[in-house]
């Protein structure tokens, strides 16, 4: 693919002296060139449209070439570009120009010697801006593979739902949320019993596909805020979140053991039912609260396992039994 042509933006206030350099530059084959009377007009121009090199006199009335070098580095920040910045100056001091450099100029072109060293120094921003947006791309493109790495790394692949990872991270940010403030957080875990028996007897694409369908059943008994989850081999888990613990209702526990435990499973062998143990986990702000997402799924983890069959729920700090 050919590479686009080198945006170059010019910005003088005096008319002459960038006409000057707009010819210099289309005579040695520069194509995309923009010209700015003054700093103001060329960051708007920069915001619609990065430059790859920008070409300033120093000294400009309003906003000199410095200001404009310091706002040109934080709108490459915020648009993830680079541009090489170079200003025609008469300048020659060393403090002027160490001063310069610190506030991000890359070059200088001196007046009384436009001629001779625009061009070169131009050809040398060229291939530095090149580079430097070229590396700025491929970190863009990193990053989000990362991104969606961890995103795949937080989906179940057997079900399409959330894993622990998804879930911890949920339950973290709630947690985190709910610090000092009213609401409560209720942990739903519910452990398909009979699944790793019906894996052995008909096999794992059987059990993935009773567990894509309770997955999908459970989604479905959810609000559409709520997280749903698959935590470990064969447990699903729903986190809610209300304003007090009444939103925990045995209306809603009733609809999800129907829907998980009580309909039957459709497969291409014919129909079978899973059957299970349910454990409720309620976090009330107003009371202390667990520290980590970690520490809520590992202790209702738990007491889930010490459950032979049937249900139990917990509140943080008080335990009591479902009637």
């Amino acid at each position: 693919m050919q590479a686009s042509p080198t945006s170059i933006m010019i910005v003088d206030d005096t008319k002459f002296s960038s006409a000057v350099v707009r010819k210099a530059l289309q005579l040695d084959g520069f194509t995309d060139i923009r010209v700015a009377d003054n700093a103001i007009d060329a960051l708007s121009m920069l915001k619609e449209r990065n430059a790859d090199v920008l070409i300033a006199d120093w000294l400009m009335p309003g906003m000199d070439g410095l200001e404009l070098t310091q706002l040109v580095r934080e709108l490459n920040r915020r648009k993830n570009k680079f541009t090489y910045v170079v200003l025609l100056t008469a300048k020659e001091e060393n403090e002027d120009l160490k001063e310069a450099f610190a506030k991000g100029v890359d070059d200088f072109v001196g007046k009384t010697n436009l001629k001779s060293h625009l061009l070169p120094r131009v050809h040398a921003a060229q291939r530095i801006s090149r580079f430097q947006n070229s590396l700025l791309q491929r970190e863009l493109s990193l990053k989000e593979q990362f991104r969606g790495l961890t995103l795949m790394n937080r989906i179940d692949p057997a079900t399409g739902i959330g894993n622990l990872q998804f879930m911890e991270q949920q339950l973290s940010r709630y947690l985190k949320q709910h610090q000092g403030r009213s609401g409560c957080i209720g942990i739903l875990m519910c452990r398909l019993d009979n699944l790793p028996d019906l894996r052995q007897q008909f096999g794992e694409v059987f059990k993935n596909q009773i567990l894509k369908q309770a997955s999908e059943r459970l989604q479905e008994a959810a609000r559409p805020m709520d997280d749903v989850a698959r935590i470990n081999e064969n447990t699903l888990v729903l986190a809610l979140y209300g304003h007090d613990s009444n939103f925990i209702t045995h209306k809603l526990i009733r609809r999800i053991q129907e829907a998980l435990l009580v309909r039957a499973y459709s497969t291409k062998d014919g129909y079978t039912h899973l059957h299970g143990t349910v454990q409720y986990e309620v976090i009330d702000a107003n009371n202390s609260t667990p520290q980590t997402a970690a520490e809520v799924i590992g202790a209702g983890l738990e007491r889930l396992n010490d459950l032979d069959n049937g249900q139990s729920i917990h509140f943080w700090d008080e335990t009591s039994k479902l009637a």
